[in-house]
C-alpha cells in the first residue's frame, strides 16, 4: 500500500510563520513594555537587538542550511559539541512554556476589554486560548501553520494601519528627534532592553525547529532565518516611532491604548482584533511547536521518557504537547506580571541559546563537506568569528537581563538545571541498570547528517 507523502511548508509558509512570530510577540507586547521602561531609548534597543538577531541568525544559517534538523536546538548541541549540552537544551525546554502562557496573559489584556459583556476572567480567557490551540495542535504542524498564516494577513494589515495612521499624529511634546538620538541611558540598561527585545525578534529560529517539516530546509530555513528578523526590525521601529510620539512613554501600556488617540472606535476594533489578538495568536503557534519539538526529541534520545515521542496519527508527540500546555496554562493561573515573565523567558532563551551560536565551531569540525557543499557560502573562518562574537555578545546580555532579576527568580531558574542534571543522572543510571548506555547513545553520530557527508566523498 502506497504511504501518501506528509505535506511539507514551503518558503511562503516558512517566512510568515517567522513573521508571524516574531511581530506578535515583539510588537504588542515586548514594545510597550520596553517603552513604558526606557522611553526614547527603545529606538537604540530595537537597533541593538537587530543587530544580535542578525549576527546569531547568520551562525544558525551556516550550521543549519549545512545540516537541517528538526529541534536543532537540541541536536546540534548533543550531536556536534557534548551530550551534557543537548541534556542543558533539554532542561531550557521546561521554561519556554513561560513564553507560551505569557501568549495567554496577552490575549486577554486585548480580549476582554474588547468583549466586556462576556464576563470573562482573565485567567479564564487566557486558559481558553491555550486550549483551543492544544486542540488545533493536535492535528498537527501543517494544519497549526496553515490557521496561522491567515492570521498574519490580517496582522500586517492592522500593523499597516497603525504606522500610516499614526505618524501624521506625532507631538513633539512627547519626544523630539535628539532624545531619539541621545535618549540618556546608561549601557548596562540598553543592554538589558536588547536583551529582552532580542529575544523577540529571534522567533523565526523556531522554523528551524521543525526543519523536517519544511520543504528544502537547506536553503528554506537560512533564507527564513536572516530574512524574517530584518523585515520585522523595519516594522518595529516605526511602531516604536508612533508610540512615542503620539503618547508620553511613561504613560504607555498597551498599543491599543496609543491606537486609540488616532483610530475612529471602528477601527480600533478591527486593529485590537486583526494586531494584538491575531498577533498573539500567530507568536503562540511557532513557540509552542518549537517546545515541544524540543521534548518530542529529547525523549527520543532517552533524556525524557520514551512516552514523549509518542505520536497520534496526525504525527503530533501528543503527550510532549499536553505537558508544554499544562506548564503555559500553570503559569497563566499564577497571575505573573508581563514584565516579570518576559524578562525570565528573555533570559533563559538566550541563555539556551549559547550551544547554538558557537555551532559552526563544531560544524565544520565534523561535517566539512556537509559545511563546503551548502546553499550558504560562507567561509569557515569568517563563520567561525561570527560564532564566538555572537556567543560573547550574548552571554553579556545573560548577564544584564539576570541583574533586573530578583534573586529568587534566579535561584528558582538555577533550581530548574540543577534539579534537571540531577534527573538526567539519575535516569542514566537507571538506564545503564537495564543495558542502555544513555551517555553513549547521545554520543551517537545522527544518521541523515553521516548520510550527507558520505555523499560528497
Amino acid at each position: 500500500m502506497e504511504t501518501k507523502e506528509k505535506k511539507k511548508i514551503g518558503l511562503i509558509g516558512a517566512l510568515l510563520m517567522g513573521i508571524g512570530c516574531i511581530v506578535g510577540s515583539g510588537i504588542f507586547g515586548t514594545l510597550p513594555t520596553v517603552i513604558a521602561e526606557y522611553g526614547s531609548g527603545v529606538i537604540w534597543a530595537l537597533l541593538g537587538a537587530a543587530f544580535v538577531v542578525v549576527l546569531r541568525s547568520l551562525s544558525l544559517m551556516y550550521t543549519s542550511a549545512a545540516i537541517p534538523s528538526s529541534a536543532a536546538q537540541f541536536m546540534w548541541a548533543a550531536k556536534l559539541m557534548h551530550p551534557y549540552a543537548g541534556v542543558f537544551v533539554s532542561l531550557s525546554s521546561i521554561l519556554m512554556p513561560t513564553m507560551v502562557s505569557l501568549f495567554g496573559t496577552l490575549f486577554a489584556m486585548y480580549f476582554t476589554p474588547l468583549f466586556p459583556s462576556l464576563s470573562i476572567s482573565n485567567t479564564a480567557a487566557a486558559v481558553g486560548l491555550l486550549v483551543v490551540f492544544a486542540v488545533i495542535a493536535w492535528f498537527g504542524n501543517k494544519t497549526a501553520v496553515s490557521v496561522s498564516n491567515i492570521m498574519v494577513a490580517l496582522l500586517m494589515i492592522a500593523i499597516f494601519l497603525y504606522i500610516v495612521l499614526g505618524l501624521p499624529n506625532l507631538d513633539a511634546d512627547n519626544v523630539t528627534f535628539g532624545e531619539i538620538i541621545k535618549p540618556g541611558i546608561g549601557i548596562s540598561s540598553l543592554a538589558a532592553a536588547i536583551g529582552v527585545l532580542t529575544s523577540s525578534l529571534s522567533g523565526a529560529s523556531s522554523v528551524s525547529q521543525i526543519a523536517d517539516d519544511v520543504k528544502n530546509p537547506g536553503k528554506t530555513v537560512p533564507f527564513a532565518l536572516v530574512l524574517c528578523p530584518v523585515i520585522v526590525a523595519v516594522v518595529y521601529i516605526l511602531m516604536a516611532v508612533v508610540t512615542i510620539g503620539v503618547v508620553p512613554s511613561a504613560e504607555v501600556e498597551s498599543l491599543s491604548q496609543v491606537a486609540s488617540h488616532f483610530m475612529s472606535p471602528a477601527l480600533l476594533t478591527f486593529f485590537i482584533i486583526g494586531g494584538p489578538i491575531c498577533g498573539i495568536i500567530t507568536s503562540l503557534v511557532p513557540v509552542a511547536l518549537a517546545c515541544v519539538a524540543l521534548f518530542e526529541f529529547s525523549a527520543r534520545e532517552k533524556v525524557y521518557p520514551a512516552i514523549l515521542a509518542k505520536r497520534n496519527k496526525h504525527g503530533v508527540a501528543y503527550w510532549s504537547l499536553f505537558i508544554v500546555m499544562a506548564i503555559a496554562i500553570g503559569i497563566c493561573a499564577t497571575g505573573a506580571t508581563f514584565g516579570v515573565v518576559m524578562t525570565v523567558f528573555s533570559f533563559c532563551n538566550t541563555i539556551s541559546e549559547l550551544p547554538n551560536t558557537v555551532s559552526p565551531l563544531f560544524a565544520y569540525k565534523k561535517y566539512p563537506k556537509c559545511c563546503e557543499n551548502s546553499s550558504v557560502k560562507m567561509g569557515v573562518q569568517v563563520a567561525r568569528c561570527l560564532a564566538i562574537l555572537t556567543c560573547i555578545i550574548c552571554l553579556y546580555l545573560s548577564v544584564q537581563m539576570a541583574l533586573t532579576l530578583d534573586f529568587k527568580t534566579v535561584a528558582l531558574i538555577l533550581a530548574v538545571y540543577v534539579i534537571g542534571y540531577i534527573y538526567f543522572f539519575i535516569r542514566a543510571k537507571y538506564l545503564k541498570n537495564k543495558g542502555e548506555d544513555l551517555m553513549e547513545e547521545l554520543r551517537q553520530p545522527y544518521a541523515p547528517w553521516e548520510e550527507k557527508e558520505a555523499s560528497y566523498q
